[in-house]
Formats: structure tokens, C-alpha cells, sequence
């Protein structure tokens, strides 16, 4: 199979219609084979798909719609949202702050209730508990005591 200019027989037709530009010649081969192979060649051509050709059809666009530009309030109403919004949340602030106070309240009088009841367990259970035995500190002795004591102990 060769490559060059289309073959031009007056009495082969098709071969023109199929490659027009004449790029296809195949020698060596039977008219029926040369043609089948034209057809075969032409429809195999390799055309990027639709969806990597840089021109886009009309109608259709890969851009993401711009978003609008919003109407401008006037500065009165922007103001009075800030105040309001300011307002409401110092409110809020305060709620929380007296959620937190009387929390606070609530656990401080848990702890006193817990503290009058283990100081009242202990005041019943003082009279039996043992007494505490007071240690007496011991006497350092110096050598001189200690011999006069053996000197006292050897005359007995």
C-alpha cells in the first residue's frame, strides 16, 4: 500500500467521492480491495471527540453564571440593623451572664449542704472515736547522763 496522490481512473468513480483530496493509493491490489480499503481508511480518520474541540457550539457555555450585584439599602436601615443587632446582643450576654450567676449560686449552696451534713456525721461519731495518744517527745541523752546512769545502776 502506498500513500500519494488519490488515483484518478476515469472509469472508477467512487474513488473520487471517497478521497476527494486525493491522499490514498493503494497499488498492488484488486479495484474491489483498493476501494473497500479507501472506505475502511476515510471512516477511520480520527476526529477529537466533540466535548476537547475549542470552539463551543452556541447555546451552551462553561462559565458559571456571575452572581448579580445586590441592591444597595440605604444607610439608615444598614444602621438600624447594626443597632438592633448590637442590642439584641448585649440581651443575650446578659441572659447568659445570669444563667451563669445563678449556676454558680446553685453549686455554692450544694457545697455548703454537703459540708453542714459531714460536719454533723462527724460531731455524732466524736464520742467514739478512739482519743489521739499524745506523744511524748524523748529525751536526747548525752554520754555524760548516759554514763552517770550505768555508774548509778552498777552501785545497786
Amino acid at each position: 500500500m502506498e500513500t500519494g496522490a488519490c488515483g484518478r481512473l476515469p472509469s472508477h468513480r467512487e474513488s473520487r467521492e471517497i478521497c476527494p483530496q486525493g491522499l490514498l493509493v493503494f497499488t498492488g491490489s484488486s479495484e474491489q480491495d483498493s476501494t473497500l480499503a479507501k472506505q475502511f481508511w476515510t471512516a477511520a480518520s480520527l476526529y477529537p471527540p466533540n466535548e476537547s474541540q475549542l470552539v463551543l457550539p452556541r447555546g451552551s457555555s462553561q462559565r458559571l453564571p456571575v452572581a448579580r450585584p445586590s441592591r444597595r439599602r440605604p444607610r439608615e436601615t444598614i444602621n438600624v440593623t447594626a443597632e438592633t443587632r448590637k442590642i439584641e446582643e448585649s440581651e443575650e450576654k446578659k441572659k447568659y451572664l445570669q444563667k451563669q450567676a445563678k449556676r454558680r449560686d446553685e453549686i455554692l449552696q450544694l457545697l455548703r449542704k454537703q459540708r453542714e451534713e459531714r460536719i454533723s456525721k462527724e460531731l455524732v461519731s466524736l464520742p467514739y472515736k478512739p482519743k489521739a495518744k499524745v506523744h511524748k517527745a524523748k529525751k536526747v541523752m548525752s554520754e555524760s547522763d548516759k554514763e552517770d546512769q550505768e555508774e548509778v545502776k552498777a552501785l545497786d
